[in-house]
C-alpha cells in the first residue's frame, strides 16, 4: 500500500494539469521525436520496422507489464518517461546525471541525452564488467559526456563531490542492489557474472531471506548508503528518481517473490521515511506511486 513521507502530507503535488505518459504522446515521441534522434542506428532501424507500435506503446506503459512488450519498445518507452519527468520538473538542460547500478539499461542515458542536447553530463557506478561493455556498445555514438566508474554504488562519494549532481536516477534499481546483498555473502562475486544467467539464483535468495525475515538486516543497510549518497551529490532543489515494473508472466511463479517485487517502490518509500533524509516527495500525475516516487532534495 502507498504510504507518502509523514513530514510531506502525502506529497507536493506538480504539473497537476498535464498528466505525463500520454500513449499517442509517447507514441511520437519514440517514432520521431527526440527519443527517436538519440537511439543508435540498429535500434532505430528494429524500432522503424514495429507494426502497430502506439497499441504496443499503451502495453509498455501498463503495469505489471503484459507478455507481449518487445524490448526496443518497452527501452524506448522508459526512456521517454524519464524525458517528460525531466520536462516536467525541468532541472537545467546542462545537468549531471547519476545513476547507481545501471548494468547495461539505458533508458536514463537516452533520456538525458534527450532532454540535454547533448550538453548534459551522466555519471553512474557500473560494478559487473560484462553489463558494462554491453552499455559502451548501446551508447557509443552519444554526445553527453559520460562517465562509468567500476566501483561499487556506496563508494560514489570518493569519485564525485557532493553537491555535483542535480538528479540520481535508481532505474529499476533497488532489486539489483537487494540482490547483490543477498548474495555476496553466499558467495557470488556480482562484479563478473554473467548477470542474467544467474539472475533467478539471485531473486531466489533474495525470497529466502525475506521469508525469513532477514531482508532488512542484509538488504536495507546496503540500499539505504547508495540512497545516502545520493543524497549527498545532489544539489538542493534536485531530483531522485526511482522507479520498478514487474512482468505478468511472474505472477505465481513458485520461486519469485511476486509481493516483495510488488512493493518495492512503497517499501522504499517507507525506509526512506524513516531515515529523516532532508527529502520531500513530488507527485506527478500519472505517475503510479507503486511504481515510481520523486524526490526533491530539501535544502539543508
Amino acid at each position: 500500500m502507498y504510504q507518502g513521507f509523514p513530514n510531506v502530507d502525502g506529497g507536493t503535488q506538480e504539473n497537476a494539469d498535464s498528466p505525463l505518459w500520454e500513449p499517442t504522446r509517447i507514441a511520437r515521441l519514440i517514432a520521431e521525436g527526440p527519443i527517436h534522434r538519440c537511439l543508435d542506428d540498429a535500434a532505430r532501424e528494429e524500432l522503424d520496422g514495429i507494426a502497430g507500435l502506439p497499441e504496443k506503446v499503451s502495453g509498455a506503459l501498463e503495469n505489471p507489464k503484459p507478455l507481449d512488450v518487445c524490448m526496443p519498445v518497452l527501452n524506448a518507452v522508459l526512456a521517454a518517461q524519464y524525458y517528460e519527468i525531466f520536462e516536467a520538473l525541468q532541472p537545467p538542460r546542462a545537468m549531471a546525471v547519476y545513476e547507481p547500478c545501471v548494468g547495461a539499461s539505458n533508458p536514463v542515458i537516452l533520456a538525458t541525452e534527450a532532454y540535454g542536447g547533448g550538453h548534459a553530463s551522466y555519471f553512474t557506478i557500473n560494478l559487473n564488467r560484462p553489463l558494462r561493455g554491453q552499455l559502451q556498445a548501446k551508447i557509443a555514438r552519444l554526445k553527453t559526456s559520460i562517465r562509468i566508474i567500476e566501483d561499487n554504488a556506496q563508494a560514489a562519494l570518493t569519485h564525485l563531490k557532493p553537491q555535483s549532481c542535480d538528479a540520481a536516477c535508481f532505474h529499476h534499481a533497488v532489486n539489483d542492489i537487494l540482490q547483490t546483498a543477498v548474495s555476496e555473502p553466499r558467495g557470488m562475486d556480482t562484479t563478473a557474472v554473467d548477470w542474467f544467467p544467474n539472475e533467478r539464483q539471485m531473486i531466489e535468495w533474495l525470497a529466502e531471506d525475506t521469508a525469513a525475515g532477514r531482508l532488512e538486516e542484509r538488504g536495507k543497510p546496503e540500499l539505504m548508503r547508495i540512497v545516502e549518497g545520493a543524497v549527498r551529490l545532489v544539489r538542493p532543489g534536485g531530483l531522485l528518481i526511482f522507479d520498478h515494473f514487474n512482468w505478468q508472466r511472474f505472477v505465481g511463479v513458485d520461486w519469485f517473490p511476486w509481493n516483495l517485487f510488488y512493493n518495492l517502490i512503497p517499501m522504499t518509500r517507507q525506509w526512506i521515511a524513516e531515515s529523516a533524509l532532508p527529502l520531500s516527495e513530488v507527485c506527478l500525475t500519472g505517475a503510479d506511486p507503486q511504481w515510481w516516487m520523486i524526490l526533491r532534495v530539501n535544502a539543508r
